[in-house]
């Protein structure tokens, strides 16, 4: 992304070359060649994987059975680390499919999903309305985006840039594959309401912990969660319609599912604090039957209501101590 530019650009650099990549660029051709196995065969691969993480990722295992166990109190330990396994199991499978998204065709990619509540994003079409879709972190995110974009939808949406500059790239110019648009999350809001305004639909993702300053305190599943109250601003400035949507992979059918709610209506009201709420209602919902392909592993309650220190540091340090 240039200073000027808040679109993340997609030019390859020459930079990327350096041998501090190589292992980088590795994994990225293990990723193309996995693109081509069968999916069963595939899966199969992962979910034998699964097991090593939950030995070896300690504070990342930490960090998700810490969510599961704010979320569902009344889940037995044995529950959450069967939660946690399969949770583990999802994220590999969606990961070892992830090259699919650059190295097969529209046609094939787009047979690979099975799509629930179509008809709400053509009523919304038919009306000329733009969409944001509302889509929490499911290890299929990146997909269902993408899927969303093959069609022809003009998208855009926001991302951090990641650590490692080559998969970064990667990444980008995976998910701009099908003419979306990525912006920069540090581009602001006012660059989403322009393009959401010019015609395009957004895929926005709602449920990271932004902090206390920037949220409010709503109940997310069992817990009080710093919630970012953005999304019924964004609907009162471009008029558009909220789809909650979620991604998943049925590791059962070894494929994509998409799942779509109706729009969320009235939306928004005058009470800004149940609207907020609305949204992680929504999320909840769309959890309900699929739990275990949530991104446990992320910081969602790190701001705590009556404590100024991290949910989870205390845990972490204790860990980097054994």
């Amino acid at each position: 992304m240039s200073g000027h530019d808040p679109v993340y650009d997609t030019q390859f650099k020459s930079r990327y070359l350096h041998p501090r990549y190589w292992p980088t660029w590795l994994a990225i051709a293990l990723l193309w060649l996995l693109a081509w196995m069968p999916a069963r065969a595939r899966d199969a691969v992962a979910s034998a994987f699964a097991p090593l993480l939950v030995t070896f990722a300690k504070k990342q295992c930490y960090i998700a059975r810490t969510n599961i166990r704010l979320c569902f109190p009344d889940l037995s330990d044995a529950e959450v680390e069967a939660m946690l396994l399969q949770s583990i199991r999802a994220g590999l499978m969606a990961f070892f499919a992830y090259g699919e998204w650059t190295a097969r065709s529209r046609d094939y990619l787009q047979g690979r999903f099975k799509v629930h509540g179509r008809e709400h994003i053509d009523a919304c079409l038919a009306e000329n309305k733009q969409i944001i879709f509302m889509i929490p972190h499911t290890w299929a995110i990146d997909a269902g985006g993408l899927y969303l974009t093959s069609l022809g939808m003009p998208m855009c949406t926001m991302m951090h840039s990641a650590k490692n500059e080559v998969f970064d790239w990667f990444m980008t110019r995976q998910r701009t594959r099908f003419n979306g648009i990525v912006y920069e999350r540090d581009a602001g809001i006012k660059a989403i309401i322009k393009t959401i305004r010019d015609g395009k639909h957004f895929f926005y993702l709602p449920d990271q912990d932004h902090g206390r300053e920037a949220s409010i305190f709503v109940p997310f599943f069992a817990e009080m969660k710093a919630t970012l109250p953005a999304l019924p601003k964004l609907v009162k400035l471009t008029g558009a319609r909220v789809l909650p949507v979620l991604s998943v992979y049925n590791s059962e059918a070894h494929r994509y599912e998409l799942v779509i709610r109706p729009p969320m209506d009235p939306y928004p009201t005058p009470d800004l604090t149940a609207d907020t709420r609305a949204m992680n209602a929504e999320i909840e919902a769309l959890l309900s039957e699929w739990p275990e392909q949530y991104m446990w592993f992320l910081k969602y309650f790190q701001t705590q209501v009556d404590s100024r220190e991290g949910r989870y540091e205390a845990g972490i340090r204790k860990i980097r101590r054994r």
